[in-house]
């Protein structure tokens, strides 16, 4: 009998550090078939981990990368245990917004008061193949394509600046930054002899996500977790830039907790609420107000964010057709203390209204910083997001202007919500052979993994 192989994806996701498997179903697994490889996904992101990546290397104590190396060990002993399957010895390692930083700067070699000609600007696209140095290490450098000239007072963005009369011609330059410890575990796993590859989380995603328009037009992928917004533009299936937004569900989850608040606060709210429909200034003034009031002490001991949660579920940025003519009809049950029951309820009209102008403003904010980068503009929108949201695409449509889905990736044939759009990007290149994979020296990783992150957190 043949050796019962898996494929790993090593994963460092916005919510958390994940080892993804694809595992043969067949005996006879061939590359480039799905159906014949099944996933399974192991979350680390136990409080192990509550300190990283934001923790600096310089304050990791020595017992407490042990402790990690140990937990990792045991995870993947078990889960070799449980499942009997032994590891190809390429792996691939993907890494969210989450781990590293987008620098970002113009680039301006300098000249004298003159008229822009065309030999100016071969020799500025020259110097944007050439490798600009920075003060730090990096995994990805984008040059835009576009240049900024001085009109004596700022910095203008044009396309073509041929026959302009300027004393700078230059352009922009964004930088990934590597996060250390990650460079660093990389680094250990390919002196230790081992197949890696370091990509970007959103490399993956697209490649999961994109169908034919998109992949051959300008779009925009957005990635919603729920402490971190990450968005990429890409230009026929090449990223050309990544930036990413420390916001995200948790602003929604707040402004839903802060919403029960006032309920608790405004006894007659839940019988009132629905002659909020009828008054647009209103409702905008009761939305503003409760997004910003002060949170005081007593009403985190009568309510927690956390309390609220069951009601992101019924979230929706759009309003179902009989609220829109009934608003009183349609009501929700508002949670009490530690998913207690309670005699108040909430119109799903003004919990739609929170959700949809919430989310507006994560979306905007975006749409604001793609807009101060005039190559970003793009054509098509995919949108990733962990929580249902219906109308979502809708809203994004209005803030956007251009045609958004919200899509879900597939593995043989079949959506998985399930699962790390990331890590099915990953094991699918795998899979499809798109990395030449070594079958006859295929060997058990339990000891040598092992010993790869002892010594790595040894040095860290």
């Amino acid at each position: 009998m043949g050796v019962k192989r898996a494929k790993l994806n090593l994963d460092f996701g916005h919510s958390g550090i994940c080892m993804n498997f694809a595992v043969e179903g067949d005996i006879q697994a061939r590359n480039s078939v799905e159906s014949e490889w099944h996933l399974i996904s192991l979350k680390l992101d136990n409080e192990v981990f509550a300190d990283f990546p934001g923790n600096p290397q310089n304050k990791i104590l020595d017992s407490e990368v042990k402790n990690k190396a140990i937990f990792i060990e045991k995870k993947i002993e078990e889960w070799q245990r449980e499942h009997g399957y032994e590891i190809d010895s390429f792996a691939e390692v993907t890494i969210s917004a989450s781990c590293f930083e987008v620098l970002s700067f113009p680039y301006a070699p300098g000249f004298e008061s003159k008229v822009i000609t065309e030999e100016d600007v071969k020799k500025i696209e020259l110097c944007k193949q050439s490798e600009i140095p920075i003060p730090d290490k990096k995994i990805k450098a984008f040059i835009s394509p576009y240049f900024l000239i001085s009109n004596g007072k700022d910095l203008v963005k044009v396309s073509n600046p041929i026959r302009k009369t300027t004393k700078n011609l230059g352009f922009h330059t964004y930088f990934i930054t590597e996060h250390p410890m990650l460079s660093r575990l990389v680094d250990i796993m390919r002196n230790d002899g081992d197949k890696v590859s370091i990509s970007l989380s959103c490399e993956k995603e697209f490649k999961a996500l994109a169908g034919e328009e998109e992949r051959s037009g300008k779009t925009m992928l957005i990635n919603i977790t729920d402490s971190i917004t990450e968005f990429s533009v890409w230009d026929k299936s090449e990223l050309k830039y990544l930036n990413k937004k420390e916001t995200g569900l948790r602003e929604l989850k707040n402004i839903i907790w802060r919403l029960c608040l006032c309920y608790y606060r405004i006894k007659d709210l839940a019988n009132r609420d629905y002659e909020l429909a009828y008054d647009d200034k209103a409702i905008q003034a009761f939305y503003e107000k409760a997004k910003n009031i002060e949170i005081q002490a007593d009403s985190r001991d009568l309510l927690s964010a956390d309390d609220c949660s069951g009601l992101l579920k019924l979230a929706s940025c759009i309003l179902e057709k009989e609220t829109e003519y009934n608003p009183g009809a349609n009501r929700m049950a508002l949670p009490g203390k530690n998913n207690s029951k309670t005699n108040l309820s909430i119109s799903n009209y003004v919990l739609s209204y929170f959700t949809k102008e919430a989310i507006r403003g994560i979306l905007s904010e975006i749409k604001h910083t793609v807009e101060t980068d005039k190559f970003c503009e793009p054509e098509y929108v995919i949108i990733e997001c962990s929580l249902p949201l219906k109308g979502l695409e809708k809203l994004a449509t209005g803030v956007f202007g251009i045609p958004v889905k919200r899509k879900l990736p597939k593995w043989a044939g079949e959506h998985r919500d399930d699962f790390s759009v990331a890590g099915i990007g990953a094991l699918k290149g795998l899979i499809s052979g798109e990395y030449p994979v070594e079958t006859k020296k295929i060997r058990k990783k339990t000891r040598k993994i092992s010993t790869l992150l002892g010594n790595f957190f040894n040095r860290a």
